[in-house]
């Protein structure tokens, strides 16, 4: 049986882990638009680094790959 505070440890260490990814995948999105489209604006990429959903940015990072414009992506992100 772990104690209270291997427990707060283990659940600490989960969100440390589930920011970083999502930290990793917003970054990932906003490379994505520069290389293909322009640098998205700074409120665009407020936007994308508030997202913690991680299915969510997967699906962001794979819309990115593929719309048109940046005003197309930031309609995906309403």
């Amino acid at each position: 049986m772990s104690t209270l505070y291997e427990q707060w440890t283990k659940k600490g260490e989960a969100k440390g882990e589930a920011k970083g990814e999502a930290k990793g995948r917003a970054k990932e999105i906003i490379r994505t638009l520069t290389r293909r489209l322009e640098s998205p604006s700074e409120l665009l990429r407020k936007k994308i680094n508030s997202i913690r959903d991680i299915k969510k940015l997967d699906e962001l990072v794979d819309f990115a790959w593929t719309c048109v414009s940046l005003d197309e992506f930031a309609t995906a992100l309403k």
